[in-house]
């Protein structure tokens, strides 16, 4: 029998993930001590039919466009100790689904309160990564901040288990169609500040330091900005460059995912002075805009 301390829940945000999700819940089934999904506004397609049939209990809110703006809920559903935090388009690999259980009575003996595994991207040039997926709840803070990764106030352990990603197609029309929508939402909630926000188990101190860069040096109108300028100087050596990677379909997917960021929201947020500042993307994104 499992122990109260060692349990697992799994926490999904999906929308419309048919395609994919049977795949996730296989891998989680026996692993895990509950499934938790929360789809982001009514379903269109087999998804909660799919997850009936892994005893998930499935929850239905209204649709806002990221998964960010429900996580802090699924994660409020949770009824155990530690929590898997998993997309559809993911699985446990079968070396990590048999280690699962071990891996959490480990960790209280070397208190650990979260698990990096190794996950990779093939959709985006096989980038190989530690991503941080189980998370011991009391430990566990967060703010809804698109793309940050959640937070713990213990000692994060990396482990060689890999997390499979299922490769989607980055390049088709229709995703970018989604992600240029979703970026409007993005920077909504990246504008947010901490009175404006939910969070989970969090203070306004806890938002400075995992997130201090773009809000305690830069202040919020600069954070779409920022993080344009940072994914620019990261990826594109030139404008040149750039400009030839949109067109053919090859770019990072957060300098894609800011440049939206930064093209829905500069006649709002932007004043005289700053557009000074970043003179040079800021012509290469009037290109973009024509």
């Amino acid at each position: 029998m499992v122990d109260q301390f060692d349990k697992i829940s799994a926490c999904l945000v999906v929308y419309n993930e048919a395609l994919s999700i049977r795949r996730c819940l296989e891998s989680l089934r026996g692993a895990v001590d509950e499934i938790i999904v929360v789809h982001d506004g009514p379903c269109q397609d087999e998804t909660l039919n799919i997850c009936r049939e892994f005893g998930a209990r499935i929850f239905i809110r209204p649709h806002f466009g990221i998964m960010e703006a429900h996580l802090i809920f699924a994660i409020r559903q949770t009824q155990f100790a530690w929590i898997i935090r998993i997309d559809a388009d993911e699985c446990l690999s079968e070396q990590l689904r048999t280690n699962l259980r071990s891996l959490v009575a480990d960790a209280h003996k070397l208190d650990i309160s979260a698990y990096s595994f190794l996950w990779s991207d093939r959709g985006f040039g096989n980038v190989i990564k530690y991503k941080p997926v189980l998370f011991r709840k009391k430990n566990l803070f967060w703010f809804p901040i698109p793309h940050l990764v959640w937070q713990t106030r213990g000692r994060v352990a990396q482990s060689d288990y890999v997390l499979d990603h299922l490769q989607r197609d980055y390049q088709s029309a229709e995703y970018w169609i989604s992600q240029k929508k979703r970026s409007r939402i993005q920077a909504q909630y990246i504008l947010k500040t901490y009175q404006e926000m939910d969070n989970f188990q969090a203070n306004e101190d806890d938002l400075r330091r995992v997130y201090s860069f773009s809000r305690r040096h830069a202040g919020l109108i600069l954070i779409p900005v920022l993080k344009f300028i940072k994914s620019f100087l990261e990826n594109v050596p030139d404008g040149a460059s750039l400009l030839a990677s949109w067109r053919q379909g090859r770019y990072n997917f957060y300098l894609g995912r800011d440049l939206y960021c930064l093209y829905h929201h500069t006649d709002d947020f932007l004043s005289g002075s700053v557009l000074k500042i970043i003179r040079y993307p800021y012509k290469m994104l009037n290109r973009f805009k024509k």
